[in-house]
């Protein structure tokens, strides 16, 4: 186990005046008894009092020690410890965030030398928590690190009563006599911590640097050695030697509970705001809910915060930018809000507290009615629109507010956090600067979101997912000249599940890589199949649409598609990926250097939703594109607004002297083939031609269907 030195000093606290005289008293009280009975007995008087002043100091070390682990067992958050259980998430996000209240007592109060956690597991015991820093502390030249794993567990009466094996129940407890070791003299004391169920699963140990209390004993033996020589100097030097040892144990008392004290609220408090921190949140909202149950309270509401954009403000301005608005952000909201001190003994208050990043929740416990908590999130909006003064200018961050009601105690306090975020999501999807009361159907649709991404966990290679073909024809001549490869799902308990709502589930999810190789993988195997088969009738290339985690791929991206070319055996000018210009704005540089790299490889590029981004100009002229798929709302109005023909007919030509290829998305009926084709479009697909089908369908469905003749352009079949 590893030990490690504190480089900071701890809180100090002055003890009333009142408190000290009384210690003072009571030291002297217990000295002049004790002289009194040496007196009597100098002998008998002077073994005893060794053996009551080293007893009675010991005790109140152990005391503290057991005040002291028990307060930084209230420090552990039984969710987030009972997350970490791998070595690999040593000084990890959710190591750091678990270990940092432990890390803030452990700076308040310089006795403290270390504090760590252990677990039990079954019958042996795991190491998990380190409060300290890195260093050889040891001296064996070896630099010691905190780990997460096995502990052999030494047969220490204090660990083990604290661990509570060999069927007893755990208690706090500390160690009878200071030990010594590679890492110097200490104490411990240690206190139970229990999971988020209630039930004991390890101990927070907390060991003293005991060096100054041994060599305290010592000298006092030595005192009480030196008064056997003259009775009467023995009995002053005894009575002085007792007030004082009892003095100073009542003075540590006092400084390290107060220590304890402050090292508690800090470890609950927002170090970059002063709010409240997610700990006293939670702490205020299940005695909220305990209120509404026992009929105290009839109501509370919770407002869950996320500041829009802000992400964009620290990448454009910087994280200590960032830093300032949360502050005044914290500002505006205390002031619009009558909050009173969270730190106090009013546990029934209104709390603001900041969650972590850019989100920030509120708990109202005095609503008169279930509106007022959107009358009290409305003020909170008009209090956060204006500007921030931020580096010489002025920025604007709005945020989205989602708001539960709370009457009984049917959700735990994780629920109802958890439904005012849903509530939020619902608010910027509304359009962000707006609040949302939380309802069922939204939990339906989180519930039903969830369930589909599971779903998509075990979907591949289990026969759900299908791949849809759709003809992309030339418009001249009707004959089918590539297809566009489209993905369908089946849910065995939702069924058909629409690819808008399970593609961006996917890409938030991280599985849309995954997905993204099986379908290039099984396209191109049906490509060089159509190509064996019908040779004269295949489709000349496939289009398959790349996500924006594809792209992040970068180098990998070219691996996997060179890999899946030379096993399916079909060339790279066969391949056509379609990206968006969203997709590409999102890393232009590096994009674009993917880009050139599949060209290279012989890839075909197209962009897809042309006209639907912000930067289709630039894309065009920057990027190397092969095809530019004009969108489908493009095409709907062609033949009834003619602003859109002369939108369209603008982009054709910008297309082809950039010379690359025109698709038409969406033609659905022959009005618009025509106009297309008067307009020089070269290609186009939708249902006019072939609804997406099946493989062993698309040859069938793609033979030519339509052309346009050009004498009074009337619609001939061609087929």
């Amino acid at each position: 186990m590893l030990r490690r030195t504190s480089d900071f000093t701890g809180l100090s606290s002055a003890a009333p005046v009142d408190n000290v005289r009384r210690d003072r008293r009571r030291a002297l009280l217990e000295a002049l008894a004790v002289g009194l009975a040496v007196s009597v007995a100098v002998g008998a008087a002077i073994i005893g009092l060794w053996h009551s002043a080293t007893t009675t100091v010991r005790e109140n070390y152990r005391e503290y020690l057991v005040q002291l682990a028990t307060a930084a067992a209230v420090q552990v958050d039984p969710v987030a410890h009972a997350a970490i259980r791998r070595p690999e998430q040593d000084n990890g996000p959710e190591y750091r965030a678990a270990v940092e209240p432990l890390q803030r007592m452990r700076t308040a109060i310089p006795a403290i030398r270390y504090m760590y956690t252990l677990i039990l597991d079954g019958a042996s015991v795991r190491f998990v928590l380190d409060a300290a820093e890195p260093g050889d502390h040891d001296g064996d030249g070896v630099e010691d690190h905190s780990a997460v794993g096995d502990l052999s567990v030494s047969p220490q009466t204090a660990k083990l009563e604290a661990l509570g094996w060999n069927g007893q129940p755990g208690r706090p407890t500390a160690t009878h006599q200071p030990y010594t070791d590679a890492w110097g003299t200490f104490m411990t004391g240690y206190a139970p911590i229990l999971d988020a169920r209630g039930r004991q699963e390890g101990v927070v140990g907390v060991d003293l640097d005991a060096s100054g209390y041994v060599a305290h004993l010592e000298a006092a033996r030595r005192d009480l050695l030196l008064g056997l020589l003259p009775a009467a100097l023995m009995i002053v030097l005894l009575t002085v030697t007792v007030y004082r040892l009892r003095y100073r144990g009542f003075a540590d008392a006092r400084d390290i509970a107060s220590a304890a004290l402050h090292a508690q609220l800090a470890a609950r408090k927002d170090r970059l705001t002063g709010l409240a921190n997610r700990t006293l949140f939670m702490e205020q909202l299940h005695a909220a809910i305990a209120r509404t149950s026992a009929g105290t309270q009839q109501r509370f509401g919770v407002l869950f915060l996320d500041f829009d954009h802000f992400k964009l403000i620290n990448d454009t301005l910087g994280h200590d930018a960032g830093d300032e608005l949360l502050q005044q952000i914290a500002v505006r909201m205390r002031g619009a809000l009558r909050v009173t001190d969270a730190f106090g003994e009013d546990a029934s208050g209104n709390v603001v507290a900041r969650f972590g990043g850019d989100e920030f929740v509120v708990l109202i416990n005095d609503l008169r009615t279930d509106a007022d908590s959107e009358r009290v999130a409305a003020r909170l909006l008009q209090t956060l629109e204006p500007a921030y003064a931020l580096n010489g200018g002025d920025v604007h961050s709005s945020a989205s507010i989602g708001i539960v009601v709370g009457h009984d105690d049917r959700d735990s306090a994780e629920a109802v956090i958890r439904n005012a975020d849903v509530a939020m999501y619902e608010a910027k999807r509304a359009g962000r600067a707006c609040h949302v009361v939380f309802d069922e159907a939204m939990h339906k649709r989180l519930t039903r979101r969830v369930g589909i991404e599971r779903g998509l966990r075990k979907a591949i290679g289990k026969g759900e997912m299908s791949l849809a073909y759709q003809p992309i024809v030339a418009v001249e001549t009707g004959h089918m000249v590539s297809a566009e490869v489209l993905l369908r799902w089946v849910h065995p308990e939702f069924g058909d599940i629409p690819p808008a709502e399970f593609i961006p589930i996917a890409e938030e999810s991280g599985l849309i890589v995954q997905i993204g190789e099986w379908v290039l993988l099984e396209a191109c195997t049906q490509l060089a199949a159509w190509r064996r088969e019908w040779p004269d009738e295949a489709p000349t290339a496939i289009s398959i649409n790349v996500s924006r985690a594809e792209l992040a791929l970068g180098g990998r991206l070219l691996s996997r598609i060179n890999t899946v070319l030379k096993r399916t055996g079909v060339p790279a000018h066969c391949l056509q990926l379609e990206v968006t210009e969203r997709e590409v704005m999102r890393d232009p540089s590096a994009c674009n250097a993917l880009m050139q790299q599949l060209r290279a490889m012989g890839v075909r590029l197209s962009m897809d939703d042309f006209g639907t981004g912000t930067s289709s100009l630039a894309c065009l002229r920057d990027y190397p594109f092969d095809t530019v798929k004009i969108d489908r709302s493009f095409v709907k109005g062609l033949t009834r607004n003619t602003d859109v023909m002369a939108v369209i007919h603008a982009t054709l030509m910008l297309v082809e002297n950039l010379r690359m290829a025109s698709v038409a998305e969406g033609v659905e009926d022959a009005a618009q083939l025509a106009v297309l084709q008067s307009l020089g479009c070269r290609y186009a697909q939708g249902y006019y031609f072939s609804p997406p089908v099946p493989a062993d369908q698309l040859i069938r469905a793609s033979r030519p269907l339509h052309a346009v003749n050009g004498d009074d352009g009337a619609i001939i079949s061609a087929a």
